[in-house]
């Protein structure tokens, strides 16, 4: 540290070469007190207002001026550079040298500033902490001369003044009530108590009031320290609209939510929540919640639960579970991760809502884009889209055979439409019963259908495929109202290898095989229905 010699010849310098500076004097706390008469003499314009010199600079800067006074306490000067609040363009600088052995405080020098600026403009904090002392009756005998700046009033205006004066309306018995109690406790001995005051100007201020009972002694008083808690108040007041409207909120939402945290323990849930999963605020989402879900989807929702707290990503899923009311239901639910600042998972928001008729639509549009009304086979377009997927994925080769029935309109004559309905799926029924598991029957309209035969080795084993969809047609009787009706049908086979025809080739070419088998062709292919009256 710099000797104390060297110190002061440091301030004459930097007054000598900035004349129109400005000084204030810092304490141990480093907020400015008032400057000593030993310091007048410098012709400076004083610092006057700011509780500190954070009080002058933009709050970016403020970091700055902390490294300059840590430096000051153990080196005796440092300096630094700030921008003004009042000239956020302009920088100038910060001088603090420590005369406290020749005038009982640390210099603070501000040089570089702009011809044209008057007072540099600081940020007014006031005080947080003041005190009042009252009597036994609760009447003010003495305030910190600061209390103007935290409720408006002088010290001089509130002597003699009850501090009930100064309390809000609505706080007037719980203040009564603190104050009984103070008085019930023995001397020495201090009651801590939350009051909202009203400012001169109207505002509320929130204080957070120890009072200490002095009433005993040489000077009887009650000394309360006053601290001014009106932002945090304000913070807890907007934590609990926020968490107010959040909670509203989630009860108007149609669907359950349910927060966790990373143990798995119930948070906070809306009333469908509870419903839903069962679970109770505090208790477990566990084994006895869990068990509703279908078997075949548990293990997924296990781990979601598992991936959520563990990675913090954010996981969708769809699962079955039993209500013990509806039966089986569908869920939708979607987990999303709550976490800390420093990003670690301390929990997860559950939303969850019942998609029972939404899946059973959603089923429906698909199976009505699929697949035919009548027969239930796939639709022309699935059957395209089917035949072009086998197509895509074969090894062996891939084979579209054509079933057309035998007379049909015949049926229809003697027997009604819906008879020939009847007829149509009934003969769609024996296919599906016919065909190796992964082929796929579908109709293409009228009485024609279409089986898509997936790794199919050469054109000998497609035909035998075919052969026995025939015999399976003709071996299956349909009774029509006593009438025994055995159907037949004209079959055309079409074969390709691996990246051989597309599609559309191959359905040609097979309708095509079938147009010759029912122009008899093939004759042995051929197939009439008989009726057995």
């Amino acid at each position: 540290m710099a000797d104390e010699a060297d110190r002061a010849a440091a301030l004459d310098e930097t007054i000598a070469h900035h004349p129109g500076a400005l000084l204030g004097a810092v304490g141990p706390t480093g907020l400015f007190v008032a400057l000593p008469e030993s310091l007048r003499y410098t012709g400076l314009r004083p610092i006057d207002g700011p509780a500190s010199a954070l009080g002058l600079a933009r709050p970016e800067d403020h970091h700055t001026i902390i490294e300059a006074w840590q430096r000051v306490l153990t080196e005796g000067t440092a300096g630094c550079r700030f921008r003004p609040r009042s000239q956020p363009d302009h920088s100038v600088g910060l001088h603090l040298i420590d005369v406290t052995a020749a005038h009982g405080v640390i210099a603070a020098v501000i040089t570089g500033l702009d011809d044209s600026a008057g007072a540099l403009e600081h940020e007014d904090v006031p005080p947080r902490l003041i005190t009042v002392r009252k009597d036994q009756a609760a009447v003010i005998t003495e305030a910190d001369p600061q209390i103007h700046r935290v409720l408006g009033w002088t010290a001089a205006e509130l002597a003699g003044r009850r501090s009930l004066d100064l309390v809000h309306p609505d706080d007037h018995q719980r203040a009564i009530g603190g104050w009984m109690d103070l008085l019930a406790v023995p001397v020495g001995e201090a009651r801590r108590i939350r009051l909202r005051h009203l400012h001169r100007d109207g505002r509320v201020i929130w204080f957070e009031i120890t009072n200490h009972n002095l009433l005993r002694g040489a000077e009887p008083c009650v000394l309360a320290e006053m601290l001014d808690i009106t932002d945090e108040m304000a913070a807890e007041e907007a934590l609990r609209a926020s968490e107010q409207l959040l909670r509203r909120l989630t009860e108007a939402l149609p669907m359950s939510v349910v927060q966790i945290d990373a143990h798995r323990r119930v948070v906070y849930q809306n009333a469908r929540g509870g419903r839903m999963v069962g679970t109770v605020v505090g208790g477990e989402l566990g084994e006895a919640q869990l068990a509703a879900v279908v078997p075949g989807d548990r293990l997924a929702v296990d781990a979601v639960l598992d991936g959520v707290l563990r990675d913090g990503g954010d996981y969708d899923i769809e699962y079955g579970y039993r209500d013990p009311e509806l039966g089986l239901r569908r869920a939708s639910a979607k987990a999303r991760a709550l976490t800390t600042a420093d990003g670690r998972v301390a929990g997860a928001v559950i939303c969850l809502a019942d998609v029972t008729e939404e899946t059973r639509l959603r089923e429906e549009l698909r199976r009505r884009a699929t697949l035919d009304d009548l027969t239930g086979c796939r639709n022309r377009a699935a059957t395209l889209a089917a035949l072009t997927e086998a197509l895509a994925a074969a090894r062996l080769g891939t084979a579209a055979v054509f079933v057309d029935l035998n007379e049909f309109k015949l049926v229809n004559d003697r027997f009604g439409h819906a008879a020939g309905d009847r007829l149509l799926a009934h003969v769609a029924h024996v296919l599906r019963g016919a065909v190796r598991d992964g082929d796929v029957v579908g109709r293409l309209g009228g009485d024609e259908f279409v089986v898509v035969c997936r790794d199919v080795a050469r054109l000998e084993h497609a035909q035998n495929l075919a052969a026995g969809l025939g015999a399976a047609i003709e071996g299956t009787p349909l009774d029509l109202a006593g009438a025994v009706l055995k159907p037949k049908a004209s079959i055309g086979v079409a074969w390709t290898r691996p990246a051989g025809l597309d599609a559309d080739a191959l359905i040609a070419h097979a309708d095509n095989k079938m147009y010759e088998v029912k122009q008899g062709l093939h004759p042995v292919m051929r197939y009439r229905p008989t009726v057995f009256p």
